[in-house]
């Protein structure tokens, strides 16, 4: 297992050299090169869509861990299987799965590793959750158990107040990044229904040959020959998903600059249309399909959008916004002047 991490660590950073180099990606509003969505769905709804925080740690020898602040350790379980932490001062994401009452499985944890303090239990806080196998619901608190030790777990609910409503569902958060986020997946995902934009088996084949091609001389690369047929299915998996996600997010940027056209801002991985976003938003907006409770969430919503100062253009009426979103760039005709 140590052995695919790593060889899929590698991966991913080919993957996103081959991005950076041909000019997809998919925009995060933060200016951050965002993740990959899970296809992994919980079959079991009663944990989907809760937020817990930390209360204690108990392993086998009997031995109590408390945080300092309950609220610097943190669960949250998506519905639509992926999850999200704080460890103190750190963050990670990953995918959760849960087939019946009483299991209970993460997987795909990737985190930040910094340091956080003498008395953090930012590791021993990561470390049990990568072992968790088990749950029990008691007086509403979540225990969860683990396989390697049998520690346990006890978590409290998490809840604020309904920050924004978006396409009938009620959004609570205290964060105005996952705020914004959710605004924006959720009604992004709506528009590429409507229209028809996804990724076709023939595109993300061509992408990933495309890829390899870019790399092919990449030692890393050559490294993945050595995996095991498990492995390799994996790891062939995993390419997809991204390959799908990154070809379904320039086709949602194209068909916004189509209807809309206006600015492309340079994106970290790629060109992003913000005058189609903002114009697109801005119309979801007036129809009720949203709505933003607070103020000062308002403010960080709207401002990636109508804040100049944090950009940069492509020049007006230049080649290279002209040409943006012209030739899909995994079919080989990219322009990159």
């Amino acid at each position: 297992m140590i052995r695919l991490y790593i060889k899929f660590c590698a991966l991913v950073s080919i993957m996103f050299l081959f991005v950076f180099a041909n000019g997809i990606a998919k925009a995060d509003t933060s200016g951050n090169a965002t993740g990959f969505k899970s296809k992994l769905e919980p079959t079991y709804s009663q944990l989907a869509a809760t937020t817990w925080q930390l209360v204690k740690i108990i392993t086998m020898d009997g031995s109590i861990y408390q945080p300092e602040e309950q609220t610097n350790y943190t669960l949250k379980l998506n519905l639509d299987g992926t999850l999200a932490m704080q460890a103190d001062c750190n963050r990670g994401t990953g995918m959760w799965y849960s087939k019946d009452p009483g299991h209970m499985l993460f997987e795909k944890m990737a985190s930040t590793r910094a340091q956080c303090g003498q008395n953090s239990l930012s590791e021993k806080y990561l470390a049990q959750l990568a072992w968790v196998r088990s749950y029990i619901i008691d007086k509403g608190n979540l225990y969860l158990g683990t396989m390697a030790d049998g520690s346990m777990m006890e978590f409290r609910p998490m809840t604020f107040p309904a920050a924004a409503t978006v396409l009938g569902e009620e959004i609570h958060t205290n964060s105005g990044e996952e705020l914004q986020q959710e605004i924006i997946s959720r009604l992004f995902d709506q528009y590429a229904l409507a229209n028809n934009l996804k990724a076709t088996e023939e595109e993300i084949d061509e992408y990933i040959d495309r890829m390899k091609q870019h790399i092919a001389d990449d030692p890393n690369l050559a490294a993945m020959d050595d995996l095991t047929a498990e492995e390799a299915a994996q790891v062939q998996a995993m390419r997809r998903e991204m390959a799908n996600a990154l070809i379904s997010q320039w086709k949602l940027n194209r068909a916004l600059y189509q209807q809309y056209g206006g600015r492309v801002i340079f994106q970290q991985l790629g060109p992003e249309p913000i005058d189609a976003y903002r114009q697109y938003l801005e119309e979801r907006h007036a129809a009720g399909d949203f709505s933003i409770n607070e103020n000062v969430y308002k403010d960080k919503f709207w401002r990636y959008f109508t804040d100049e100062t944090i950009h940069s253009f492509y020049p007006s009426g230049s080649e290279g916004a002209a040409k943006a979103f012209v030739e899909p760039p995994w079919s080989g005709k990219v322009d990159k002047d």
